[in-house]
Formats: structure tokens, sequence, C-alpha cells
């Protein structure tokens, strides 16, 4: 396929859920999901955070900014787990760049954007890219029915969950 021709087959739908902290793996890997939706091979549903480093959804959302998606549903993990990991790169990208979210608060918990994401999108159709810990994966399938789904978390990945890549 040559660049910047669109692909012929329906776009992936596509969460990322991300530890974007210490390491800068997780920037390339949303740029590249930003470019495969650029090329209309990718639809990004949501991209959640799944440590507690404040500033980690703040770089998610520079990132988006970068690409024109401040309207994309943003969630971050609101437990203890890496509380207290800062990491310079993803302060710098917050700092320096332009965004519409700067830090976990102000963004719902990670469960609640993966409830709203997968309950919005038809069965079978969403593919989740996991890049570093489980920890909204665990609490999603652990997650009860609520105002978003009649669904617990379990009957809700098993029925519009396509496949989890998890790195």
């Amino acid at each position: 396929m040559m660049v910047g021709l669109a692909s012929a087959a329906p776009a992936t739908k596509l969460i990322i859920d991300t530890d974007m902290s210490t390491d800068c793996d997780d920037v390339g890997a949303l740029c590249i999901a930003h470019a495969l939706e650029q090329r209309g091979e990718a639809e990004l549903l949501a991209v959640v955070h799944d440590t507690g480093v404040s500033s980690g959804v703040g770089a998610v959302s520079s990132i988006n900014h970068y690409y024109g998606r401040d309207d994309l549903l943003v969630g971050g993990y609101k437990g203890e787990y890496d509380k207290t990991v800062h990491g310079s790169y993803i302060d710098d990208l917050v700092a320096k760049f332009p965004a519409a979210v700067t830090n976990l608060s102000q963004v719902p918990d990670a469960v609640e954007v993966y409830r709203r994401a997968l309950a919005a999108a038809p069965d079978t159709s969403v593919w989740i890219s996991s890049i570093g810990f489980t920890t909204n994966i665990e609490m999603l399938l652990k997650s009860e029915p609520d105002h978003i789904s009649p669904m617990n978390g379990t009957e809700l990945v098993q029925a519009k969950v396509k496949g989890i890549a998890w790195m």
C-alpha cells in the first residue's frame, strides 16, 4: 500500500491503554495510532492511562491535541499504583505543548471511559492495545452494571471486544 492512501477495509476501532510515564514507547505507539486514524485504517475511540502518574494523561492530551483530537475520550487510573512516579519527558510534553488536559484530576476514571467507549461500539468491533500495565483492564473486567451499560465488565468485553494486544 502506498503512503497516504486509505485502506479499503473498514477502520479498526481502537482503544489505547497506556502507561505513558518514564519510557517513550507509549508516545510512539499513540502517534502511530493517530497516523493510522489519519490514513483511515483505525478509529480511535479512547485513550486510557493505567498508572497513577498524574501528568501521564496530560502527555496523552498533548499528543491528541497535536493530531487535532481534543474530543477523544481520555480516562485515568485513579488508584495508588505508581502515584509517586514522575516522568521528565511527559512533564516536558505537558509544560511545552498545548493540551486540553494537564493532569489526572481533569479526566474521568479509566473504567468509566472504557465502559462508555465499549457500550457505544458495535458488537465484536473493538481492539484494545494495552501498552503497559493491566490495572484498567482488571478493574474493567470486575466492574458492575451501571448507568452506562446493563452488562458487567466481563460481559461488556465479551460482547464488544474483538481482541486485545498487550505489550
